[in-house]
């Protein structure tokens, strides 16, 4: 078996300097950003027990018809506020290759002052890179985890896979037998064992490092503090989320359910994503109490295409707060539209767990009745406004992908059904955006295609003049093209812990062709 080499940023530390195993430096960057880890898992516990709730996919889970025990029971117990968490990352992470393709064999070494003197639960957590992950099934064996013998699943949703370690006083080693069951494209090889470290370690963004796993114990809240670990405090004890998180947490479920990727109008086989930001832009505008009214005006009454960046860490969005006040015309203009689109997106059979999460997001944006006074609207209320922009842009998100999607299964019945090459006209094209937690992940742009020949139905004169001199067959260097003359702009809600910022990215969707 051979192992995997260090990398440059992996580092010996203390007395393990002289050691043969890939040892990674425990630096207070890295100590951060482990300690975001285990507050991000907090904070997604936090939100099972709110919500009521499990969202298997978040930890890796294979069915929502096999939760996991571990977790449910993580769940219970912090919701009780009988236990509390502490978790401590390993210092040593040994990978070795074995025979067989798609195998691992991963070596996990914790401090010696994580032995616990009493008894507890422990579970191994990996904060994962669910985009390389996504498709995968894997298989975990070890006699340090109970059952023996557990299986993990990754979708885009995953941000953390769990392993259950039973009850232990001292768990400094695991060795844990890693098998690919499954990969969402079979035709192709199983990731190599260097592909499949990083989908379990993800990288921290911006850096080389990676996320080590995190073993993590649940202990009773009286007991007294294992000396050397890092104690994270219950998040339950803090006060409850708000309603916009909670709200932005549900918009950010409803987009992905209702739009996978895999299902959603896809892009061509092998073409790249491209980045979001490489895209020309207007400077941002923020979305606030300062915003102008022709930006809320705009976003009201605008149908434009729509795509929202959602946050690396959703625990930023815990001090997400945003206020908007409208004017009582436009107000009720949101009013209309909002119960338009929801009826239009009740109407198609999009299951029983879209029309419940519909439900949650229509009573967490609820907006007041008519007939007060403007001037008086509190915090509340501006912030319900709020919310509800949002989720006029997302169900029109969905509106427009299912209207796209009609179009295209169209488009396909009339190639089918015809031998004769079409005039010159818009057709539907999909392309993939890249940004981290960005919903949707591509966009409808359009292009145009057929052929330019008498008649010229969309031309100007110049294309007339040019068509003319070709059929009387005189020579050109370059023939009448069928192209795009009109754009909309894609327009971009970016969310942050700060605030919202609103980016046009312009001439985007092609919405018009002629003969050029």
């Amino acid at each position: 078996m051979a192992r995997i080499p260090r990398s440059a940023s992996e580092q010996p530390i203390g007395p393990s300097a002289q050691s043969t195993h890939a040892t990674e430096v425990a630096c207070d960057e890295e100590q951060l950003a482990h300690s975001r880890a285990m507050d991000d898992f907090l904070s997604a516990l936090n939100r099972e027990s709110e919500l009521g709730r499990m969202e298997f996919q978040r930890f890796g889970i294979c069915s929502f018809r096999t939760p996991d025990l571990q977790l449910s029971h993580l769940v219970q117990n912090l919701d009780q506020k009988r236990s509390g968490l502490k978790g401590v990352h390993a210092t040593k992470v040994d990978i070795w290759d074995a025979e067989k393709e798609g195998e691992m064999t991963l070596t996990l070494t914790f401090p010696r002052h994580a032995q616990l003197t009493s008894p507890a639960s422990v579970t191994l957590l990996f904060s994962v890179d669910s985009i390389k992950g996504d498709g995968l099934r894997v298989k975990f064996k070890s006699h340090s985890i109970h059952p023996n013998t557990q299986t993990v699943c990754f979708s885009e949703a995953t941000r953390f896979l769990i392993l259950t370690g039973g009850q232990s006083h001292a768990l400094v080693h695991f060795k844990l037998s890693v098998t690919i069951e499954t990969w969402k494209d079979e035709n192709k090889p199983k990731p190599s064992v260097s592909e499949l470290q990083e989908v379990l370690m993800r990288k921290v963004d911006g850096s080389n490092m990676s996320m080590r796993p995190i073993l993590v114990f649940l202990f009773d809240r009286d007991e007294q503090r294992t000396p050397h670990l890092k104690y994270h405090r219950n998040p339950l004890d803090e006060k409850p989320p708000s309603r916009t998180y909670l709200f932005l947490y549900e918009l950010q479920k409803f987009l992905s359910d209702i739009l996978p990727r895999k299902e959603g109008p896809a892009p061509q086989r092998g073409a790249n994503a491209v980045s979001l930001d490489a895209l020309h832009s207007l400077p941002p505008l923020s979305l606030g109490v300062s915003s102008t009214v022709s930006l809320l005006s705009g976003l009201v009454n605008s149908s434009m295409p729509t795509v929202f960046v959602f946050p690396e860490r959703q625990q930023g969005l815990q001090t997400h707060r945003v206020e908007v006040t409208l004017d009582s015309p436009l107000l009720s203009v949101l009013r209309m539209r909002l119960d338009e689109a929801m009826a239009q997106v009740k109407q198609q059979e999009a299951g029983q767990k879209v029309l419940d999460r519909l439900q949650k997001l229509s009573e967490l944006s609820a907006l007041s009745p008519d007939g007060e006074d403007d001037e008086a609207v509190d915090k509340d209320r501006k912030e319900a406004q709020y919310r509800s922009i949002l989720l006029l842009k997302a169900l029109q998100v969905v509106l427009l992908t299912w209207e796209v999607e009609r179009a295209q299964r169209a488009a396909r019945a009339d190639e089918d059904g015809s031998s004769v090459p079409s005039q010159c006209r818009l057709q539907s094209l999909t392309v993939s955006l890249r940004k981290f937690l960005l919903e949707p992940s591509t966009a409808n742009i359009n292009n145009c295609e057929g052929v330019c020949g008498f008649p010229l139905t969309n031309a100007n004169n110049h294309a007339i003049l040019l068509n003319s001199h070709i059929q009387s067959g005189q020579p050109v260097n370059r023939s009448l093209c069928c192209v795009p003359v009109d754009f909309d702009d894609l327009c971009v809600i970016e969310l942050e812990s700060e605030g919202t910022n609103i980016f046009f990215k312009t001439n985007v969707v092609a919405t018009k062709c002629e003969c050029r």
